[in-house]
This record gives C-alpha cells, structure tokens and sequence, in this order.
C-alpha cells in the first residue's frame, strides 16, 4: 500500500511500512541507554505521519505491532548481566499499551488543527498516569531523554517532567502536521520552536547563575560495598562480616577525610534478624566516635516462604542515635523486598534536614515530593543498579534534585555513585565498576532552592486533563459533522 503524503513532501510515494521503521529505529536510538538526545524531538514524526495517512483497523494493528517491538528494542538496550532477557516483553509490552492511547488519540483527531496539541496533552496525562500508579516507574518517560542535556533539564524545576515531555511531543506533532499539510502555521512549528527557545534561555541562565555564592556546604561521602548479594544463596556468614568490616574502615576513611554525612550502598550487606540488633549498636557507635551521620544500608532475609526481605535504610545521628528507619517504597517489579509504608521523614543534622529514599524509590516523582513536605534539604538515596542501566539511572536522579530543588547522594552498588546537587550537576561521581578505594567525597549545599514545581505541583498535568477533555468532545462533535 502506498501514499501521497500531500504537498509538504512534494509527490514522493512511500510505503507506509517504511514510515513505521524509520520510527521505529528513531525511537530506538533515542531513549535510555547511549540516546541521542537530539533525535527525540523528530522521532515521533514518522510514526504520526503513519497514522495521519492510513485509515482502518488493520493499519492501528500493524502500528500497535510496531510500538510493541519499538519499546522492546528500546528495553533491550538496558539488558546486560544479570538481568535476563525474557524481562524485556515484561516491560516493553506494557510501555507501548501506556503510550499506544495517545498515538490513536491523534489518528482520531488527525484531520482537525487541535491534533498538534491533542498528541502531546495525551501523552503526558498517559506518562503521569504510568509514573503514578503503575509500578513501571517513570522508565521511558519522554523528558529523560534529555538527561544529557542540563540546560534543558532545568525546565523540570517549571512544570516537572510533565512539561518537558510536552514540548517534545508537541514538537513532534507539530513538525508532523506541518509535513502533511505544507502549510507554515504558526501553531504547527514557530511556536514550539519559540517556546524551545525560551526553554534554552530559561535553561542557560537557570544553569548559568547556580555557581559558586557563598552557600554554605556538607561535606558528604558515598561508600561501597563489597557484596554482591543478589538473592539466594545468601554469602557465608564469614564473607559477610569482611564485607561489613571492609564498610566500616572505609567509613572510618571517609570521616578522616572530613565527610560529615556518610552514605552505604543499598543491600551493603545482610543481617539476620537475630545479630541485626547488635549490629546496629556498632554502627551507632561508629557514628557516634567519629560524630558523623551514617546512612546505613542493608537487607533483613526473613523466615518462612517464599523468600522475602526487608530492605531498608537507618540513619545515625553524630550522637549515635537512629534518626531514621526507611523501608524501600517502591520494590522493583519482582523484587521480594517488604513494601514500606512508614511516612517520609527528615532529621536536622549539622545545619541541614537530611531525607531518604532507596534506589527505585526515586523513579517515582511522588516519593521525592513526599521528601520536599518533610522539608529535605539532602536526600540520602543508597541503590543499586546495574550495567545495561549505568550512568543513565544516576541521571534520572537529577530529574528529581531539578523538580525539587534538593540536594541528592546517590550511593550506588553495581553503578555510579555521585552527589547532586540542586540544580541537577553532579558535583562528584565514582563508578563501581572502575578500580578505586570505594570511597567517594564530595560538598553539597546545605539548603536546598526554592522551584516553582515544588510550590504548584502537577498542575500542568491537570490543565492537560482538562484541555483533552474539552478537545476530544470537539473533536466528536465535528466528526460527527461530517
């Protein structure tokens, strides 16, 4: 089957399949794991040019074929050891049924003007539904493919992701609606492009005016583990203590170093419920001879089965003291971990309100919220990772310090540990994969700034879910008109 995509392409005939290919690969390459950030503002176009110029049941099919095998290819960009590659259709299946409404919301509305803004709208209210109460997090949320881009970035502290991800989509759409109808309307591509442009400058100078002002600082540390614990078996009880006694000196290290707020990688280590009170006392101690706060890490295996496991974080205050107990919010899809529920927390140390979170926890932009109500100033977030998904999970972090306004120290096993700060730049950063002491140093400020997302919240999405409603209603209505 072929097509005459109008006089915005001149009279090139091209097959429709081809259109889905070259989105396909578009797609592909920009989003997650070594993304061109570049391509995510055209990548869509094809796709939406598919679905402007065929009709029918059969070709929505063939298009939600396509998208399946897309986000599949996008997953497997993320899959290395030990992840195995029968997760990826766990993944990508559900990814392309999130986003698959969006894309048929604009085929519906494809011969109306307000498609360019139907397209983008939709998406985001489908990528905060996603990131909200699904447990796929916000894993290929549009905005993160920008991670690489700091200037763009910024844009988060405005109207959260939800925003970014609106002008490349909208982008997209416009320069879609702009091929099929050769037309130079404004709303089809000059205005995105203006309000890309302000988003720069916005951007730049945002960026540009975070230096060096005097602020005071924390010095903090991020310190790795030796364990490799996975699961079952669990490590011999001698290879454990070695790897807490390893975590110990290296905090130790840390404190002479200067570091004042120390953070473990998550599941440091393990400890059973029976030397886990005694344990704790020692890391207590520890904080409290150096007078330092600790951010200790670990995973309580619990009897009975199935395998299940508490894990969790405690912080120690410079008196020795437990200023917070955190259980992981946010278990990975899978993981057995015991789903926490306690209320997001901070404790006043050394000038500053220090919160918390574990690893996939801050996937989701709620939990970092939740640490803005209790005031954080610096969240402690010991993780976890792996290769396929290293540096990229670090830089998803930033995302939240932006939206926020707080600092972060992301002390990661299998990955990139690194502090961030406000403004999403990291100050420090240390692979676990590169030959080093595990033991990263690094200043961050001790209050956090102020972001308008953080006062006004997600109410860009709502203005969205308002807007496609009334859009999609006039949309019928004229569809039944003709």
């Amino acid at each position: 089957m072929k097509k005459i995509l109008t006089d915005g392409i001149k009279t090139a005939r091209i097959k429709p399949v081809w259109l889905l290919v070259t989105g396909m690969v578009l797609m592909a390459l920009s989003h997650m794991s070594w993304n061109i950030d570049l391509l995510a503002w055209v990548s869509m176009v094809p796709f939406l040019i598919y679905l402007n110029i065929t009709r029918g049941l059969r070709s929505r099919l063939v298009f939600a074929l396509f998208l399946v095998i897309t986000w599949s290819l996008i997953v497997l960009k993320i899959i290395t050891e030990p992840v195995p590659y029968f997760l990826i259709p766990l993944y990508s299946v559900p990814l392309a049924i999130i986003h698959l409404p969006g894309y048929l919301l604009y085929g519906y509305s494809r011969n109306h003007r307000i498609s360019v803004f139907i397209f983008p709208a939709s998406m985001v209210i489908l990528e905060w539904i996603q990131y909200t109460i699904t447990p796929f997090a916000s894993w290929g949320v549009a905005a993160y493919t920008q991670a690489n881009s700091i200037g763009i970035m910024q844009g988060v502290s405005l109207f959260g992701m939800a925003g970014l991800s609106f002008m490349i989509y909208w982008t997209n759409s416009a320069l879609a609606n702009l091929l099929l109808s050769g037309k130079h309307s404004f709303a089809n591509l000059p205005l995105p492009l203006i309000c890309l442009l302000l988003l720069c400058i916005f951007g730049g100078l945002r960026y540009g005016f975070s230096g060096a002002s005097g602020r005071e600082t924390l010095k903090v540390a991020a310190v790795g583990t030796d364990s490799e614990i996975g699961g079952l078996p669990l490590p011999s009880p001698e290879s454990n203590r070695k790897v807490i006694n390893a975590i110990f000196s290296r905090t130790e290290k840390a404190s002479g170093a200067g570091a004042r707020l120390i953070v473990w990688n998550e599941a440091a280590f393990y400890l059973t419920p029976e030397n886990e009170s005694l344990w704790s006392d020692s890391i207590g101690a520890l904080a409290k001879e150096k007078n330092i706060a600790i951010v200790a890490s670990w995973v309580v295996p619990l009897p009975g089965k199935p395998f299940r496991y508490e894990n969790k974080f405690v912080l120690y205050g410079p008196d020795g003291e437990i200023k917070n107990i955190y259980h992981k919010h946010q278990p990975v899809p899978g993981e057995p971990a015991i789903k926490g529920k306690e209320k997001i927390i901070s404790a006043a140390l050394f000038g500053s309100n220090i919160g918390g979170a574990i690893c996939y926890d801050y996937d989701f932009p709620y939990l970092a919220k939740e640490n803005m109500y209790a005031g954080a100033d610096i969240v402690a977030l010991p993780s976890s990772d792996w290769r396929g998904i290293d540096p990229l999970h670090t830089r998803m972090a930033s995302f939240r310090a932006i939206e926020q306004g707080h600092s972060i120290v992301r002390s990661t096993r299998f990955g990139l540990s690194a502090a961030i700060n406000p403004y999403g730049e990291i100050n420090a950063s240390m692979s676990s994969f590169d030959k080093n002491d595990k033991i990263m140093i690094s200043t961050l400020p001790l209050k956090k700034v102020k972001t308008l997302y953080a006062r006004i919240g997600d109410v860009f999405v709502f203005g969205c879910i308002g807007f496609l409603i009334v859009g999609l209603v006039w949309v019928v209505m004229k569809n039944r008109k003709t």
